[in-house]
């Protein structure tokens, strides 16, 4: 897997960082966006609210890893509509998952197969 230099990898990095600030409050520090074949990755760096380091520091990591489960599935039509606009490929699954120390977040989504890579349906079997 290589991480994009080209257009589309900043596209998306920027869509994703946009979508956050907008919707969470605060956008990740960093992110880079990944791409191998019908596997789109993004790495997120930073971000955590002071909310979520209070409650941290507090020893309530869990009710942090909790809140961003919740509020990554509650992203995930929004993610995945900006996927399928900057790919062109309509997004067959989405993954995510974070970590508080050091402040992470992993954001995958599978796309399906381009047209040129689709297998054929495959026929029934027929009778004899």
């Amino acid at each position: 897997m290589e991480q994009t230099t080209g257009n589309i990898g900043a596209q998306v990095s920027n869509a994703m960082v946009q979508l956050l600030r907008e919707h969470g409050g605060r956008g990740p520090t960093s992110c880079k966006t990944y791409f191998d074949d019908d596997l789109v990755l993004v790495l997120l760096r930073g971000g955590e609210t002071a909310a979520e380091q209070t409650m941290f520091e507090a020893g309530k990591w869990l009710d942090v890893r909790q809140a961003r489960h919740v509020f990554q599935d509650s992203m995930q039509g929004r993610f995945t509509l900006e996927i399928e606009r900057l790919t062109g490929r309509h997004v067959v699954a989405f993954m995510s998952a974070s970590h508080q120390d050091p402040d992470l977040a992993i954001e995958a989504f599978l796309l399906e197969a381009p047209l040129e890579k689709r297998q054929p349906p495959s026929s029934p079997a027929s009778s004899s």
